[in-house]
């Protein structure tokens, strides 16, 4: 069975007319399977907690940005399902990652990121140094199994790890080090997709009602595309998409959705009306007019040509040697569970989900990273936004025309979890390439859930209720 529609994202790459980055020739693939996922993963209070025991505190998640913590003292909270962590940065310019519980009687030590030179409990008043030491006990004299032993009075860490401006942290102490668990990740940015010179824009941050595998997995896939942004198939070959995922390195996985092509599922369109549509669609990417497309060229050509001389002004840097493909295309990588960055440069958005306070919701993070200037310092990062459920995506400052797209994509997912609990179809039917990649991440949840069961002693009948095929 064929993995595309012709033209392949091979065969772009092979046309492109810039040199590719080796990375965006790194393909594989492992075969999914066609079972049905239970419907219960998504809406079951009982999974959920599953999830929450051995999979939210046992894999690695991106936790804020460096530059959220420039200075020694400054620090964040990374909140996900019930845990809580206090990213710090120490006087030494490292970093480090709190529980945020206080080991007297559990009170939580900060609710709000900020500055501090030690966290007190607002409770008994215990405050413990920025390297999590415990430096004042009031009634120590009373506290003799706490007082002056350090594996019992200093906060508990969780592991930290740093790349490409992000902190990522982990809550399991025997972990996979975050270099072998995101290897193939590292491997590619460091190579070509440097986020060393990319400043953040903006962060929105919002409640979603909707389980944060079914948020996730509608911008996992290009599947949607015909039906959710019809707007856009004219210039956008959806069912073209390659996706990968690496045997060698399975919690890395990618979708690269080709633009410049229009969709198989229209009739034939002409190369000029291909991007004439684009540039109708985006008129500031030609300077305002309609290309044309020579004989001996190609919508796709075009249109990046176009793209990259109105970049090379936006950003004031030369953007000549970038590939047609970083240019267009929307190449969304995955660090499973929850951290999705694109490489590229006109799509240069990074994606994070967490769980809600109960199945039916989750939070979704959107950053848009944008390349510095040459040869300029970075400019200075933009504010975080938090929206409520009743809030649109178009209410953070910095989303411009990216908004009305979320909105489009966000208008489904309740739809999706309601329908989840109909009594009907118990299965979920994924495609066997297009939605691949979702039936690959069930299957990297079942496996941490039963490892942490077996570690636990406890039964892995516990999951089989709700394990995926």
């Amino acid at each position: 069975m064929a993995e595309y529609e012709p033209p392949s994202v091979r065969d772009l790459l092979d046309a492109d007319t810039r040199t590719v980055p080796p990375p965006l020739l790194d393909h594989a693939w492992v075969d999914p399977g066609l079972g049905d996922i239970p419907r219960s993963r998504y809406t079951s209070p009982d999974f959920a907690e599953l999830e929450i025991e051995y999979l939210w505190t046992r894999t690695w998640q991106m936790g804020c940005m460096e530059v959220d913590i420039g200075e020694p003292g400054d620090y964040v909270l990374y909140e996900v399902a019930d845990q809580s962590l206090i990213i710090a940065r120490q006087p030494d310019g490292s970093i480090k990652a709190f529980h945020n519980s206080c080991l007297h009687r559990g009170t939580k030590l900060r609710t709000d990121d900020g500055k501090a030179a030690s966290f007190k409990c607002p409770f008994h008043g215990w405050r413990w140094d920025l390297d999590g030491t415990l430096v004042e006990l009031p009634a120590q004299w009373d506290f003799p199994q706490i007082w002056g032993d350090p594996l019992a009075s200093c906060l508990p860490e969780a592991r930290v790890a740093t790349w490409g401006g992000f902190v990522f942290v982990n809550l399991d102490p025997a972990a996979e080090p975050f270099e072998t668990y995101a290897a193939k990740l590292i491997e590619h940015f460091d190579d070509a997709f440097d986020f060393s010179e990319r400043f953040r824009v903006f962060h929105a941050v919002k409640e979603v009602p909707a389980n944060w595998k079914v948020c996730m997995e509608a911008f996992s896939e290009a599947y949607h595309v015909i039906a959710t942004h019809p707007e856009i198939v004219d210039f956008c070959g959806d069912t073209n998409s390659q996706y990968s995922v690496w045997e060698d390195c399975p919690h890395v996985t990618r979708f690269h959705n080709p633009f410049g092509i229009q969709s198989p599922h229209l009739g034939t369109l002409t190369e000029q009306e291909v991007s004439d549509n684009y540039h109708k669609f985006r008129p500031e990417r030609g300077g305002g007019g309609l290309p044309d497309v020579p004989a001996d060229s190609s919508a796709r050509a075009v249109t990046a040509e176009s793209w990259r001389n109105h970049l090379s002004g936006s950003f004031s840097r030369d953007l000549d040697s970038y590939s047609d493909a970083e240019m267009l295309d929307a190449i969304l990588y995955h660090l499973f569970p929850a951290f999705a960055p694109w490489a590229g440069v006109s799509q240069s958005l990074v994606y994070r989900w967490r769980p809600g306070a109960t199945p039916d919701t989750c939070f979704m993070d959107v950053l848009r990273l944008q390349l510095a200037p040459d040869g300029g310092p970075l400019p200075a990062p933009g504010p975080v936004t938090e929206l409520a459920l009743e809030d649109e995506w178009a209410d953070a400052p910095g989303m411009g025309g990216l908004a009305a797209v979320f909105q489009q994509d966000m208008a489904n997912l309740p739809r999706v979890q309601a329908g989840l609990k109909s009594k009907g179809k118990q299965g979920v039917s994924f495609s066997k390439y297009q939605e691949g990649r979702m039936r690959h991440f069930h299957r990297l949840i079942d496996e941490h859930i039963e490892a942490g069961l077996v570690a636990d002693g406890r039964s892995t009948a516990e999951l089989d209720p709700f394990r995926s095929a």
